[in-house]
């Protein structure tokens, strides 16, 4: 059996105890080597970050209790616990409610700095919000508790359920969602970190009290809001790179406020310099950067990159020592050649 499945077994069985996230959750595949191709859509224009998408084959995939198999005839959707009029949705009835279609970039919170546990799609479905308004949820309400079909549960307050950003997805750029990406449907908060947004939803449970989830239970994050970031796509680390002048390039992404600059050092954060945004089109899909490096001095280089939310906050430089328990943390850090 695989390490990493078996880990995925065992931490599927055992509560309670707070070990890494990596250890537990069974991470199958991501970009390869965190590299998402940003150099092939400098010249696409404003809306590039939009068509820069991860095919289905190669989005990432996390697990912490297995992949079930679920069958569309039988599945449903209840909206129930503190609400005055429950809702239950079979698969054709939930397919037939108003079509929602959103681009998100996702990410696992176990994904390290320029890591391969990300990836951006195109997601069909239809809003949560006006699913909750019909349900009538009760004034005492205070959480909402998301559960999967393999036994998985994570909650969120009341009042970030009712955010009009969030939605439910069946498809995933343009095909029905496959078994492993969360067939028949998943949950979206978008800013979220992944583990807070479930695959193969079955119900949503309105409670009165906070609630902790399956990761929240062993110590991770019960927030879960995706930290300010910045990668460089292009160079790779340890790349060698002649010309006079040479183009960096890279993402950047936050929670929901999204991405309002990025500036990049090419001196081991000595000095800073802004790069161009050339595409952000929506605060909820990553920002793509471009850096003009003009006369880059031969030798060996270390480049770091930052970036500021729309809110205006810089993200912190400070390096977290893991991912555990919120997510990583410091600025993306290459070492180049210039020849």
């Amino acid at each position: 059996m695989d390490r990493r499945r078996f880990l995925s077994i065992v931490g599927g069985g055992t509560v309670g105890i707070l070990l890494p996230y990596s250890a537990y959750r069974y991470l199958e595949q991501g970009i390869d080597a965190g590299h998402i191709g940003v150099k092939k859509f400098l010249n696409a224009g404003p809306n590039a970050a939009l068509q820069l998408l991860t095919p289905n084959d190669d989005f990432y995939l996390t697990s912490s209790h297995g992949e079930p198999s679920v069958d569309a005839k039988t599945w449903s959707l209840t909206i129930d616990g503190l609400a005055e009029n429950p809702l239950r949705f079979n698969y054709d009835e939930i397919r037939r409610l108003a079509p929602h279609e959103q681009v998100l970039t996702l990410e696992c919170i176990s994904n390290p700095i320029g890591g391969k546990y990300i990836g951006n799609a195109r997601w069909k479905g239809t809003l949560l919000k006006p699913l909750l308004e019909r349900a009538r949820i009760k004034p005492n309400a205070k959480f909402a508790v998301s559960h999967a079909a393999e036994g998985y549960t994570t909650g969120i307050p009341m009042e970030r359920m009712l955010s009009p950003l969030n939605f439910l997805a069946w498809e995933m750029n343009g095909e029905p969602l496959a078994r492993q990406h969360g067939f028949p449907l998943r949950i979206f908060f978008p800013g979220k970190y992944g583990m807070k947004q479930p695959k193969w939803l079955t119900r949503i449970e309105i409670v009165d009290k906070e609630v902790l989830g399956y990761w929240e239970y062993q110590g991770w994050s019960q927030n879960c809001q995706r930290q300010i970031q910045a990668v460089i796509d292009d160079p790779q680390d340890g790349d060698r790179i002649s010309g006079a002048n040479v183009t960096v390039c890279g993402y950047a992404l936050a929670a929901e406020t999204g991405i309002s600059k990025v500036e990049i050092s090419t001196d081991n954060g000595n000095s800073w310099q802004p790069v161009e945004i050339f595409s952000n089109p929506s605060p909820l899909v990553w920002a793509l950067w471009k850096f003009n490096w003009v006369n880059a001095p031969k030798g060996k280089h270390t480049l770091q990159v930052r970036a500021t939310d729309g809110l205006g906050r810089l993200q912190t430089a400070e390096r977290s020592r893991s991912e555990w328990p919120d997510g990583s943390t410091g600025y993306h850090t290459i070492d180049v050649t210039v020849s």
